[in-house]
């Protein structure tokens, strides 16, 4: 999983106040939300997870020692 940095959109590519703003996309695939929270089951059911960060092993009590990530 990576993420990507942007910069600011521009003016007239703000959605107007007041104008029903349309959705820029509708997830077709897993979401980051959808991500994070299988990561969570695991580590409730497992005690450990893959990190959603580094893809190493993350663990319930010391988050992942490859790059200190932690869920809480």
């Amino acid at each position: 999983m990576a993420a990507l940095a942007t910069r600011e959109r521009a003016v007239a590519e703000r959605p107007q106040a007041g104008r029903g703003a349309a959705r820029l996309f509708e997830p077709g695939g897993v979401t980051l939300e959808d991500s994070i929270l299988a990561v969570w089951a695991d580590l409730v059911a497992e005690g450990r997870a893959d990190c959603p960060v580094c893809g190493g092993s993350i663990s319930a009590d010391g988050g992942c020692p490859g790059c200190g990530s932690e869920l809480r």
